[in-house]
């Protein structure tokens, strides 16, 4: 089981609006991929709230992980898509799912042994959210695969809160910009194989997942390194999501005990179809249906 804990929200476009946050939109892609999730989240007893339990009633999920605000509204993010290739966020503070009931989670884990857990860093932009959430990841089993997608958002983390997640994390997931963040100072002439190793050796990560856009992908270990180079050509639409379909591709890799070889390019293909399609859900289920097949084959 795949154990999914963060936030889920509205992401708000000029034109239009999509249900979006970097936790559901992994485990979207992983539960349309065949995979058992539990996804934990809270939203608010308000209309976009509504609107989010009747489109995860329509796709599976289990209401009952999802908790109901009375007090803090449902989540959201502004996103500006000036820039065809890149976009940011403006997020909205102090909602519903800032107040997570982390005793249901305790009780939860009491239960189940998952075989990962997900997570990033702005559910735990709050002091109460971070503590809280240290003490579930304390909590875990050793056997239980600790993925964090770090996903550094302006004024929504603090360095103990980086230090804190990287210490927890057995897989590390990163973008080039937010390897920089995490390693200033280290000069332009470093190589990311360089940079990569000064942060995987004193938190003691297993795997480092470093994307890179259109210029593919690297993963490292302690002592082997693999690159994925883009091997397709797709039109880009918008890149929201890009970096969580690539991340649920590589947990279905792992999950599947796939070499990190076939991984590589398989979850670069699949975030590729994301950056082709507006917003980050695919909705044609022939897509997870093609990628299932490559997962077995």
């Amino acid at each position: 089981m795949v154990l999914v804990i963060g936030e889920i929200l509205f992401d708000i476009f000029s034109t239009y609006k999509c249900i979006g946050g970097a936790p559901f939109n992994f485990a979207f892609h992983m539960k349309k991929l065949g995979f058992p999730v539990k996804f934990i989240s809270r939203v608010g007893d308000d209309s976009l709230g509504r609107e989010i339990l009747g489109f995860l009633a329509g796709h599976g999920f289990d209401l009952e992980d999802i908790q109901i605000d009375q007090d803090y509204p449902t989540g959201s993010a502004t996103v500006d898509m000036s820039m065809k290739s890149d976009h940011s966020f403006i997020i909205a503070k102090n909602t519903a799912y800032d107040h997570i009931d982390y005793d249901e989670i305790r009780r939860l884990l009491s239960r189940y042994q998952p075989d990962i857990i997900y997570f990033g860093t702005l559910i735990q932009r709050t002091r109460n959210s971070f503590e809280l959430f240290q003490k579930i990841l304390n909590q875990k089993s050793s056997k239980t695969i600790s993925f964090c997608d770090i996903n550094l958002r302006p004024g929504c983390y603090t360095e103990q809160t980086i230090t804190a997640s990287l210490n927890a994390s057995d897989i590390l997931k990163l973008n080039t910009d937010e390897l920089a963040e995490l390693m200033p100072g280290s000069g332009d002439m470093a190589s990311h194989k360089v940079l990569v190793q000064k942060l995987m050796k004193p938190h003691c990560i297993e795997t480092m997942i470093l994307t890179k856009g259109e210029k593919g992908s690297q993963w490292f270990t302690a002592d082997r390194y693999y690159k994925g180079l883009p091997e397709y050509s797709l039109d880009i639409i918008d890149t929201v999501g890009a970096g969580d379909a690539y991340a649920a591709m590589s947990v279905a890799g792992i999950l599947k005990n796939l070499p990190f070889e076939r991984i590589l390019p398989l979850a670069g293909l699949f975030a590729a179809h994301v950056c082709g399609i507006q917003g980050a859900l695919i909705q044609d289920s022939a897509i997870y249906g093609e990628f299932k097949k490559r997962l077995e084959n």
